[in-house]
C-alpha cells in the first residue's frame, strides 16, 4: 500500500517561499529568488536563491531548521537552493512560476 500524501496548496507555497526569503533577507539583503516546481516532481517547489557571497552553503546554515520544519511538520515541500553569482546566473535559471489556464 502506498502511502497518500497530503501536500500544502500552492498558496501556503508561496507564503513558505515568502517567508524564506525574509530570513535569508536578514543576512542577504541583495539576494535574488525564483520560485519554480521542480522538473521531475511537480509537487516539490525550489526556492533558486542567488546571493554574492564565497560559500553559498552559508544560506542553508540560516534556514534549515526552518526548512526541516516546513517539509517535516507542515508538508510544505520547499527546497531553498543558494546559488553563489550575480545576475548572469539568474537568466540560466527556472522560469518563475506563472498562472495558467
Amino acid at each position: 500500500m502506498t502511502e497518500r500524501r497530503h501536500w500544502a496548496p500552492v498558496k501556503r507555497i508561496k507564503e513558505a517561499a515568502e517567508e524564506m526569503k525574509g530570513l535569508i533577507r536578514t543576512r542577504y539583503p541583495d539576494a535574488k529568488f525564483i520560485l519554480s516546481r521542480a522538473a521531475d516532481d511537480r509537487h516539490i517547489w525550489h526556492l533558486w536563491t542567488v546571493v554574492d557571497i564565497e560559500d553559498p552553503e552559508e544560506v542553508n546554515d540560516l534556514i534549515r531548521d526552518r526548512e526541516l520544519d516546513m517539509q517535516i511538520e507542515e508538508h510544505i515541500p520547499l527546497y531553498v537552493i543558494p546559488t553563489r553569482g550575480t545576475d548572469s546566473v539568474i537568466r540560466h535559471m527556472p522560469a518563475p512560476v506563472k498562472r495558467t489556464g
